[in-house]
């Protein structure tokens, strides 16, 4: 595992373990062997949040379980995660959720906060000073794949679960389907340009003979320079954190995307999930 992704993990398990304590910088950046400079930065780049922010989170909503979950007083749950006064837990419990601590127990308003960090596994190097996601340039020759077209609205309550759904199903197919390449899957991501949270995914392999299959929708993924980051995890973690980790990567490299219509190119080895391994390609205009 990446040493900045290893440090943060364990300090994510430690916070989780002692969220009772007041968990001050100093103290975490000790435990990982890191200043408190460099451990700010570290955490922000491999979890998309700030220290304080997320230490914060993690003590409100905690709170907001023990509010809806047990008979404790607000003054006992704001001593129990480490606030010396109430009144300073009630102030940031309300900025926090837009809603006192008693108004939540009352009202059993259904409010998120703030998940315990998924720790996405990628290489995070140090490029001139800045923290950034190491990536390679590779020259893609045009493939087609056959496979499957899914609408995904990540707004929708069930999105993970259709995709997933419609995903799986075709990989399982096509696993016993001797017309296909079974090397590897692929799928891809494109939102047409909206930001909205709507995609198309298309969810593929490669077909063994050029002669077109009737019974799956086709797709060409034009030839062209890409770069090629590889992650660990569960691709509905990974999605969370790739588009922070791109937009800085490209910042730091100046690099110039290349609108060929693909979002993102995703390679599966048919081990996937055993060992969690993708191969996230975007398209570039020139090697980097």
């Amino acid at each position: 595992m990446n040493l900045y992704v290893s440090a943060i993990n364990e300090i994510i398990e430690y916070i989780e373990c002692n969220i009772g304590e007041s968990l001050p910088l100093t103290d975490l950046s000790t435990r990982a062997g890191i200043s408190d400079f460099h451990f700010n930065r570290i955490f922000k780049t491999v979890t998309g949040i700030t220290l304080k922010q997320y230490v914060l989170g993690r003590k409100l909503t905690k709170a907001l379980e023990q509010l809806r979950n047990t008979d404790k007083s607000v003054i006992e749950i704001a001593m129990d995660l480490g606030f010396d006064y109430p009144e300073v837990f009630s102030r940031a419990f309300k900025k926090q959720f837009g809603l006192s601590p008693t108004d939540i127990r009352n009202q059993k308003n259904r409010i998120n906060g703030i998940k315990k960090a998924a720790i996405v596994e990628r290489d995070i190097i140090n490029y001139r000073g800045t923290l950034a996601l190491k990536g390679n340039s590779v020259f893609l020759d045009a493939m087609k794949l056959n496979g499957v077209n899914v609408k995904a609205d990540t707004n929708s309550d069930t999105f993970k679960q259709n995709l997933k759904t419609s995903t799986e199903t075709f990989i399982l197919e096509s696993a016993n389907n001797d017309e296909f390449k079974q090397e590897k899957f692929y799928t891809i991501v494109s939102c047409g340009g909206n930001d909205n949270g709507e995609y198309n995914v298309f969810c593929g392999r490669q077909p063994v003979s050029d002669t077109g299959m009737i019974d799956f929708d086709e797709y060409n993924i034009p030839d062209g320079w890409y770069v090629d980051f590889i992650y660990h995890g569960d691709m509905f973690d990974i999605r969370e954190v790739f588009i922070d980790d791109l937009y800085k990567w490209i910042m730091v490299k100046e690099a110039e995307m290349n609108p060929n219509g693909i979002g993102m190119l995703n390679i599966y080895d048919n081990n996937y999930p055993e060992d969690n391994k993708v191969h996230i390609l975007v398209p570039i205009k020139k090697p980097i």
